[in-house]
């Protein structure tokens, strides 16, 4: 049997055994669409547990009932009612978070040169520096170089490669609008649980350039030039489209992630004729060309809409799923990548997207260190899970407690608000034929015999407002205690003391469970994030200037604690400079810059600059010389001897304080004047060197440079000059 197989094809042609081998690839990139799909199936049906509750606390926050109790209590005929609690908790997380993680003023991350022990030990190290010879280095001063020094210079060029690496992957996030997506994660956060934060994402970033050029006339002319270059950034992935491994409790134990993408024909018709995405034009061909119903596995989206008022909208769009994960050496080589031949690995990490069970792209994963582009935020993460709770979860039990004692107060106010009336038809009629009770209404008594007493009966029903309210309260305090969001923290002062020292202590107290939230941004978004954009320039970036071994300083948590405890403090000093014995000590107007500062304005705008505040102070103190001047003078106009006396040392002073300022006009024009002569001076010592160099005559060089000749004079004549001066001034030589 053998045999014959082998002698089957050795007799094949290479044509056949082309197609032969065609075919093989292609049944691969089939299995391949088919095992991604089944895969990404099972992790959809996995998580319909979790999409459940993501939609229960979405009609909480939205203040909706769940289907069943919006039936139950169509049928009770009672107050149908919501107390909508749970927004304002969400949004005063959301925009606490948002207000802490991102300040106005600075970055919340830096890019920090990785310390080197060798140079820290030799940063205070005196010992000289030689050549193998023995021969010491020094300066073109003719100063020893030590060891501190090229320490210093190592460690300068080390912070200005830092900073640079800093400003480019600033500018980086900056176009990608990094902050815009990170609100967006910070929303879907607290309010499910979870964010999601995908990058560095590659996109062709196109420059527009108007460059100058000279027409066939001679005319300058400006004509735009666009080119194109790859800029890494930043992407919001939607939690609902997230699917990560189910079993893993963080996103670096996952195997694989797949991310589901909502496209339209005319998109996928768009990648597979824009070139350079490497997407398979005729995979994608294949798909558009299938008449059967397209997969759906976004069930959620008819349930958001719903509560949005939307119905009736059939979701006629391509599910297309981008992979992220490990992949057998056999299945990238049946969609075409290049991998080695090591026998000890059969996988290899990879980049695959497919929909309708077909893959159209599949890329060896660009990076070196072969991550996940995902990084992953939780309001409040549990340990058994990549997905958190969010405050609708958390407060969930506080608020349906909350909706059916509110519904009780409604229900109780409309029965005790008035009295419950039994009438006996037998005895009394209305006369106008309508039994709704209204006032002066006419009654007909039907038996002459029976008493009136007995035709009506009013019974009361007991309102317990005040005790239903005491329990709404006290599940209000629970949703501040499970949130561990207090009131203080949601602008309300609530019991809190008036005193300095009690808002300090509340505030700290407000403050703990942010503190925790705003550490776990850092560590799960930031260093994370900002890791991968660094390793991406590390690897793609053309600048090597940039280039380095680094750390990443998230700073949120720090930016949190610093940045309340110095506003409060500066508060408390500008009532401290305030006293008689402080206010000489100080610098008030640096320190109530520093109080705007801290309150995230722009000090230029609001404190009057050093010139201004100087221009008015003499004015005040000339104001106030005036006014004792002229008390003085109606003093001696009544022959008061002191005051006589004062007013001529008065007008003394005014005289020296005149003649003063005169001298230090004239002896700042002499200093200027002595500037410009240094530089004269200077400019003709280098002159005299660029001269010698081109072995010309100083004259002739100036003449070439169009330089006229200038009287300048000698350094001994500027010394002389500076001396005097100096001697004037009083400042010394």
């Amino acid at each position: 049997m053998s045999d014959d197989f082998d002698n089957y094809y050795s007799d094949e042609s290479e044509h056949e055994a082309q197609v032969r081998a065609e075919k093989e690839l292609a049944d691969r990139l089939v299995g391949l669409g088919h095992s991604l799909h089944n895969n990404v199936m099972e992790r959809v049906n996995k998580r319909r547990i979790l999409e459940d509750r993501w939609l229960r606390n979405t009609r909480q926050l939205n203040g909706i009932y769940d289907p069943e109790t919006q039936t139950r209590l169509d049928a009770s005929k009672g107050s149908k009612v919501f107390v909508n609690i749970t927004r304002k908790m969400a949004n005063t997380a959301e925009s606490r978070l948002l207000d802490i993680i991102f300040p106005t003023d600075d970055r919340n991350w830096a890019i920090q040169p990785t310390p080197i022990p060798y140079l820290a030990k030799m940063v205070g190290d005196e010992t000289p520096v030689s050549h193998e010879d023995g021969q010491q280095f020094v300066t073109d001063k003719g100063v020893q170089v030590e060891k501190r020094d090229l320490a210093a210079g190592q460690i300068e060029e080390a912070r200005e490669r830092a900073d640079a690496m800093q400003d480019e992957i600033d500018d980086q996030l900056n176009e990608a609008g990094y902050n815009a997506h990170c609100r967006d994660i910070v929303k879907q956060a607290v309010r499910l649980g979870t964010g999601v934060l995908k990058g560095p994402v590659v996109h062709n970033k196109t420059r527009k350039n108007w460059v100058e050029q000279k027409d066939e006339e001679g005319n300058s002319v400006h004509i735009m030039q666009t080119s194109q270059e790859l800029r890494p950034g930043a992407e919001f992935v939607d939690v609902w489209d997230f699917f990560p491994d189910m079993s893993a409790r963080t996103i670096e134990e996952s195997v694989g992630v797949f991310q589901r993408h909502q496209m339209s024909k005319k998109e996928l018709i768009k990648l597979a004729t824009q070139g350079g995405l490497g997407f398979m034009k005729d995979q994608i061909a294949q798909v558009l060309q299938t008449d059967t119903e397209l997969l759906n596995t976004s069930s959620h989206l008819e349930e958001l809409r719903n509560m949005a008022g939307v119905t009736g909208v059939k979701n006629n769009k391509y599910e297309v799923w981008e992979y992220h994960g490990p992949i057998t050496k056999d299945e990238l080589r049946a969609c075409g990548c290049e991998v080695d031949d090591d026998e000890m690995l059969d996988e290899a990490e990879g980049v695959v997207w497919f929909t309708e069970k077909h893959v159209i792209k599949a890329v060896i994963n660009p990076s070196d260190t072969e991550e996940v582009p995902y990084s992953v935020f939780c309001w409040e993460e549990d340990d058994t899970s990549i997905f958190g709770f969010g405050i609708p979860q958390m407060m969930e039990d506080s608020q349906r407690v909350m909706n059916g004692t509110w519904r009780m107060v409604m229900d109780n106010g409309a029965l005790s608000a008035g009295p419950q009336i039994v009438v006996d038809d037998n005895v009394v009629a209305p006369a106008d034929g309508s039994w709704t009770l209204t006032g002066r209404k006419v009654w007909k008594k039907l038996d002459p015999n029976a008493s009136l007493r007995d035709a009506f009966g009013v019974f009361n029903i007991d309102g317990h407002t005040n005790e239903l309210l005491a329990l709404f309260q006290f599940a209000r305090g629970l949703a501040d205690e499970e949130t561990a969001i207090p009131q203080i923290a949601q602008g309300e002062q609530g019991d809190a003391s008036d005193t300095y020292n009690g808002m300090r202590i509340l505030m700290n107290s407000a403050n703990t469970m942010m503190r925790r939230v705003v550490k776990n941004w850092d560590d799960n978004i930031t260093r994370t994030h900002i890791k991968r954009m660094y390793d991406w320039n590390m690897q793609f970036n053309a600048n090597n200037d940039l280039k380095g071994d680094y750390d990443v300083d998230a700073r949120g948590a720090s930016s949190l604690l610093v940045k309340e405890e110095q506003a409060r403090n500066l508060m408390n000093l500008m009532n401290m400079a305030s006293s008689p014995l402080l206010e000489p000590l100080t610098n008030t107007a640096e320190l109530y810059r520093k109080v705007v500062s801290s309150m995230q304005l722009e000090t230029k705008d609001i404190v009057k600059s050093d010139e201004e505040i100087k221009s008015l102070t003499e004015q005040q103190q000339q104001m106030q010389e005036q006014m004792i001047q002229a008390q003085t003078q109606q003093q001696a106009d009544k022959g008061d001897p002191l005051a006589m006396k004062k007013l001529e040392l008065m007008h003394m002073k005014a005289q020296a304080d005149s003649e003063l300022k005169f001298m230090a006009i004239e002896a700042k024009k002499e200093e200027i004047q002595l500037k410009r002569e240094s530089m004269m001076v200077v400019r003709e010592v280098d002159l005299a060197k660029l001269a010698t160099d081109q072995n010309m005559k100083i004259s002739d060089l100036k003449t070439k440079l169009g330089i006229k000749q200038l009287d300048v004079r000698s350094k001994d004549s500027l010394f002389e000059k500076e001396k005097s001066l100096k001697m004037t001034m009083g400042s010394g030589i």
